[in-house]
């Protein structure tokens, strides 16, 4: 049976919808998303970026978990016009500084021009330094903030 309003003899015409419905979620959808995988330094990384209204979510994965949990924040500074950052590590190794250290870069980064928190889940196994700048450079490179 067809409908008045839908052709249904028209074949391209539900791989048509489908890619509006698609584009049109993505569009006004509240939360922003992009999911990578990439190999830096031939070693298979994950990445996923989401925007919330109030934060945004970082994974960082070589290994296919999720195994340290740190939230950032920024605020105004008391004394000085620069602001300061609050790092803490809710879940996981809370001794491995270089987990601080992407966090603390990547919401300086989220703080140029936004004041969300960070939420960042890290389980990488290439604690190289050319790891850690191309991960944040490919980070950058694919903002949803």
């Amino acid at each position: 049976m067809n409908s008045l309003l839908i052709d249904s003899s028209n074949p391209s015409y539900d791989a048509m919808n489908n890619d509006n419905l698609k584009n049109s979620i993505e569009k006004n959808h509240p939360v922003k998303s992009k999911v990578l995988s990439k190999k830096i330094n031939n070693v298979d990384t994950d990445i996923a970026i989401s925007s919330f209204a109030d934060a945004i979510f970082i994974t960082i994965s070589q290994n296919q978990k999720f195994n340290t949990w740190i939230r950032a924040s920024k605020s105004d500074g008391i004394l000085l016009d620069e602001p300061s950052y609050q790092i803490d590590t809710l879940l996981g190794n809370n001794q491995d500084v270089l987990f601080s250290i992407y966090a603390r870069q990547l919401i300086e980064n989220i703080g140029e021009t936004s004041n969300k928190s960070l939420m960042l889940s890290i389980s990488i196994t290439d604690k190289s330094k050319d790891t850690f700048k191309q991960i944040l450079s490919t980070i950058f490179e694919n903002k949803v903030w």
